[in-house]
């Protein structure tokens, strides 16, 4: 009887945590990216890299990751803090899969971030990103 009584409580407890933290349930584009550019925002390379590459269809190595790491890093020391984001472009192949690219500002210059997106059936994924300096090409751009 006691142990039916232990399992009953633990099976109500894990419930009740399941239902408390849904994993993608809340996940957005505009959540997602909203994650990536609040960690370039802190300055912090590993939160940044562990988003853009939690997606399984991604190369999450550690080369990569280091890789990912040092080019914030840089893009930190060359143009400075983050001040700001805007979101200056939104393209879509169909309503699960979308694009969109953000201007950064930063104390010297601006950085470009293109995060793409894909909805699965447990919720939205990062499955590719590129991030530089070249603003010019959003400038060059027309839709």
């Amino acid at each position: 009887m006691n142990l039916f009584a232990i399992v009953r409580t633990s099976m109500a407890v894990a419930s009740l945590t399941l239902v408390a933290t849904p994993i993608h349930a809340q996940s957005t584009p505009a959540t997602l990216a909203n994650d990536v550019l609040a960690a370039y925002q802190k300055g912090n390379a590993d939160e940044f890299a562990n988003l853009v590459t939690a997606s399984s269809l991604l190369d999450n190595t550690t080369t990569l990751s280091a890789q990912i790491k040092t080019n914030i890093e840089t893009l930190l020391d060359i143009y400075g803090p983050v001040e700001g984001w805007e979101l200056v472009k939104k393209k879509s192949a169909s309503e699960r899969y979308v694009e969109n690219t953000y201007l950064i500002f930063q104390n010297e210059f601006a950085t470009r971030l293109e995060l793409t997106f894909y909805q699965r059936s447990s919720g939205w994924i990062i499955v590719g990103f590129q991030i530089d300096d070249k603003i010019v090409n959003l400038l060059e751009q027309t839709d």
